[in-house]
């Protein structure tokens, strides 16, 4: 090509370049920010794409946007009633921001909406609910609260997605819900849901139905009626990291039928029966680095092949419950679990723990079922909810018909609900209730029936969450009583 067909080239292109800009720069003068009227809606329908429209103070109907446009409100307050939307986006590229939002159906709803944000609104006292977003993908919903929805009849969602894609849903209060503080059914997928307060509803996070890759993290799922992160049918690796799960009524986390999810570094404290329950088929579940703890069950497992490591299970009345064997530990040096009730020793390491030396894994395995066995319980998690600081036995040398004074002083983080002492070898006859006396607890041994020898004195404390101790405190010795003799006392009466 010669040098003038270069520059011709070159001016083409120059010219095209500029075109381009002058488009760009008539689109950009052409967005404009206008002020609604009394009419808002009628203000919405008159904006061009990329306008901003401001919304002042006062009570609107329901409100439709069909085009790219920023909607943004200061003190207003759009309600509905019937089975109408509040605010309805039809179109991709919207925001709301800034609005309160009651009463309707739904309170905002993105309809088949891509590339929307909605921030900074409070959507309360809808029938169903207070977000939803309906076949919309790529969507910003951030910081707004959706509280108090679906109280009605079947009861619904605070924040609900339906068969939408690679939202971000993050910074966002969904407390005190009819049934979920944050839904995902069906076929909701590659979501992330971070930083959200999502409490006292039915259940904090719910996925139902074949909802896969979406990213669950920092989230507070607390104190909600049934479960704080619930996942059923077929939602598979889903990772779950960094969240609270604390004080729910019946489980932090709970799976049905779910599999090849990561469940990871989350606090899960204090629910009612479960910290952790994986029900139906699901398997090949992740459980890593999470502290499961004070519940009545830490972990309980319907099926087999899960991998669970390096969690800390403390203070739970049962540690666990499995239904079929699963994987308590990762290949030497990565380790197994830390228990609060694992009571050996570390002076031994290496993968056969049989190298002289310690390496902060006990030197015995730790029986985690019939069926399972953590082969590197890690060292430094002992607790005991119920300590028996001090105990006494008067007299330990006793005859036949004397009584016996028991004393043991019980330290117990959750409270004292009984306290026995019992003689193992004695059956029923070596019985004794220990009540409350100052600052120990007290019972009279009746050794009017026991045989003369030695015997074991156990103690044994309920709490109130029903952990149960029982622990040797002594031996009592029983002798024959002296002077008399049974046999010989008897000839004589039949003499």
């Amino acid at each position: 090509m010669s040098i003038s067909a270069y520059l011709r080239a070159w001016a083409c292109l120059a010219v095209l370049i500029a075109a381009s800009s002058s488009i760009l720069a008539v689109q950009t003068a052409c967005a404009a920010t206008v002020t609604a009227g009394p009419d808002v809606q009628s203000s919405i329908d008159a904006a061009s794409p990329g306008d901003t429209v401001l919304v002042g103070p006062g009570s609107f109907g329901p409100l439709t946007i069909r085009k790219s446009m920023t909607l943004i409100g200061n003190g207003s307050l759009v309600r509905t009633s019937g089975t109408n939307a509040c605010i309805s986006v039809e179109a991709s590229g919207v925001t709301v921001s800034g609005f309160q939002v009651r009463d309707g159906l739904y309170g905002i709803r993105l309809n088949n909406a891509t590339g929307c944000t909605i921030e900074n609104n409070t959507v309360i006292g809808c029938k169903q609910p207070g977000i939803a977003l309906l076949f919309s993908d790529n969507n910003v919903i951030r910081n707004n609260n959706a509280s108090f929805n679906g109280l009605g009849g079947e009861g619904w969602y605070g924040i609900y997605l339906s068969n939408s894609n690679g939202n971000l849903i993050e910074d966002n209060v969904a407390n005190n819900n009819g049934a979920y503080g944050i839904n995902l059914f069906p076929s909701c997928n590659n979501n992330t849901i971070r930083r959200n307060v999502l409490q006292r509803n039915m259940y904090g996070l719910y996925m139902f139905t074949s909802c896969a890759y979406n990213r669950i993290l920092e989230n507070d799922m607390s104190y909600n009626t049934a479960s704080g992160l619930d996942l059923r049918f077929n939602c598979h690796h889903n990772i779950m990291k960094n969240n609270s799960m604390v004080g729910n009524v019946v489980a932090g986390v709970s799976y049905l039928d779910c599999g090849q999810n990561t469940l990871s570094e989350n606090v899960i404290r204090g629910n009612g029966r479960f910290g952790i329950q994986i029900l139906g088929q699901g398997s090949e579940n992740a459980i890593i680095g999470n502290n499961i703890s004070a519940s009545p069950t830490g972990i309980y497992l319907e099926p087999g092949n899960n991998l669970i490591y390096k969690n800390r299970f403390i203070d739970n009345v049962k540690q666990v419950q499995e239904k079929e064997r699963n994987r308590w530990n990762a290949p030497y040096p990565e380790g197994g679990n830390a228990w609060s009730d694992y009571a050996g020793e570390d002076q031994l390491s290496g993968p056969d723990q049989d190298v002289p030396g310690p390496d902060g894994f006990g030197d015995v395995a730790y029986q985690v079922s019939p069926l399972s066995e953590d082969r590197y319980p890690v060292m430094g998690a002992r607790f005991q909810p119920i300590v028996v600081k001090k105990s006494s036995i008067e007299p330990s040398r006793a005859t036949v018909g004397e009584n016996v004074i028991i004393k043991a002083w019980l330290d117990a983080t959750y409270g004292i609900t009984q306290v026995s002492a019992k003689l193992p070898q004695a059956s029923a006859t070596g019985y004794a209730t220990m009540n409350p006396e100052g600052d120990h607890y007290q019972g009279r041994l009746v050794t009017a029936l026991l045989e003369p020898g030695e015997y074991q004195v156990m103690v044994r404390a309920r709490d109130g969450r029903g952990y149960e101790l029982e622990e040797n405190i002594g031996r009592i010795e029983i002798v024959a009583r002296t002077g008399r003799n049974f046999d010989s006392a008897m000839s004589k009466i039949k003499g």
